[in-house]
């Protein structure tokens, strides 16, 4: 008989802050269609949350593309992938703008910039606290 390796899924702080993304983008979809009338700050953070679950997300991603090809996620691929993650939601916003007939929301920027630094705060601490 072959004796096979078990094979250990490692969770990182990568796959936490995934799991909360997708999990925030579900309920800010099933809160968006429940009236909020008077409720300003509910209406604001159900309108900025798809944003920070989706720097979460795409953040989970790339760590899993860099895993596949068997490279090291580091700090400074996660900070160039934030980068890019930011670049991409300000061109989303002037996309919306030109050709959607939709305003700039700055709102949207600044959450999406906020998610990033979360994460790379929270990735900063987290390898500190390995070593």
């Amino acid at each position: 008989m072959e004796r096979t390796e078990e094979r250990t899924k490692k969770y990182t702080i990568t796959t936490v802050f995934g799991v909360i993304g997708i999990a925030s983008w579900l309920l800010t979809l099933l809160l968006r269609e429940r009236p909020w009338n008077g409720m300003e700050i509910m209406q604001f953070l159900l309108g900025v949350m798809p944003n920070i679950s989706a720097c979460w997300v795409l953040l989970w991603f790339g760590e899993n593309r860099v895993m596949k090809r068997e490279k090291k996620f580091t700090f400074k691929v996660a900070t160039t992938l934030s980068v890019v993650i930011f670049l991409l939601a300000v061109a989303s916003e002037v996309v919306h703008e030109a050709f959607l007939n939709s305003p700039f929301d700055k709102n949207d920027i600044i959450a999406t910039m906020l998610a990033g630094v979360v994460y790379l705060t929270s990735m900063f601490v987290f390898t500190r606290l390995q070593k």
